[in-house]
């Protein structure tokens, strides 16, 4: 298993960096139909909150002819609740910072759950990671 060490910026942290054939892999094992299953959704944002990578955790809620989100708004475009401008502007002052690390609860009333999103910064690949994770409404 490949292993990155950084010094770089104020991040002081070993990476283990899993090929997708690699047998140590945990989510390796997982077939697509599984890893959608996962209750929680990741995508990677360049700087100015375009997707770059995604999984999809929730095919047959965004099935609007399947447009691929790669390339587009996340915040205007993919996940249009994530737009409230609070939650824009704490993802533009961690870019500017380069230091992203926020937690957000979200209500909207166009779903039927609450979510919790994480924003995270990646120091070795410049650009920023959105985890998103399904919470029960109260």
């Amino acid at each position: 298993m490949p292993k990155i060490t950084t010094q770089a910026g104020p991040w002081n942290m070993t990476v283990f960096a899993f090929d997708q054939s690699d047998p140590e892999n945990p989510l390796g094992q997982l077939k697509d139909e599984d890893l959608r299953r996962i209750p929680y959704g990741a995508a990677e944002l360049n700087a100015e909150g375009r997707v770059v990578s995604y999984n999809d955790t929730e095919p047959e809620e965004n099935d609007d002819g399947k447009i691929s989100p790669i390339g587009r708004n996340f915040f205007g475009e993919v996940a249009r609740w994530a737009g409230n401008p609070i939650i824009v502007e704490e993802f533009r002052k961690g870019v500017s910072s380069g230091a992203l690390n926020v937690v957000f609860d979200c209500a909207n009333a166009r779903l039927s759950y609450k979510v919790r999103v994480h924003f995270k910064v990646s120091p070795i690949l410049g650009t920023y990671w959105v985890f998103i994770k399904r919470l029960r409404r109260a």
